[in-house]
């Protein structure tokens, strides 16, 4: 698994398009720099998550509350939203990271059975420290990977 691989989700802006995406991206960036310069996150769980109806991904579930994550997301995703003219995710925050994803074929009965098995499983000792912001963006060949970083920029410093 890449650097790239392991992330949390701001906000997920769908196909809104680069230059919206951008002035998202811009706006975050503004408050990175009042951020510290990493965040460091625990597991504390897994889930199923994605699409009510299908989910797909397997995830962590991130200790967030002494960084303060949660209410860091909620805080920007309404003006990220906003920038980037995208439909808002009105969800709490669930700042998560995802570890694989499923195939699309896979029935309900089957995730079913998955998340009832991650329920009962102990997360590992895993520790995330969050040091920079990316923007990523769908791949043209979604064979390999679902998605790629286009811009990032470290946490508690000036976007380059």
């Amino acid at each position: 698994m890449s650097g790239d691989d392991l992330h949390v989700t701001l906000a997920f802006l769908g196909r809104c398009g680069q230059q919206a995406a951008d002035r998202a991206f811009d706006l975050a960036t503004e408050q990175a720099e009042l951020q510290p310069s990493h965040l460091s996150l625990s597991a504390h769980g897994w889930a199923l998550l994605g699409g009510s109806q299908a989910p797909s991904a397997i995830s962590l579930l991130m200790d967030s509350v002494s960084a303060g994550l949660s209410a860091l997301i909620a805080e920007l995703r309404p003006a990220l939203y906003s920038a980037a003219g995208a439909r808002p995710d009105t969800r709490p925050p669930r700042p998560h990271v995802t570890l694989a994803r499923l195939n699309r074929q896979v029935d309900n009965p089957t995730r079913q059975a998955l998340a009832q098995r991650l329920d009962r499983q102990v997360p590992p000792p895993f520790t995330l420290q969050l040091e920079s912001l990316a923007l990523f963006t769908w791949t043209e060949d979604r064979v390999q990977r679902l998605f790629r970083r286009t811009r990032h920029c470290p946490l508690g410093r000036p976007a380059p």
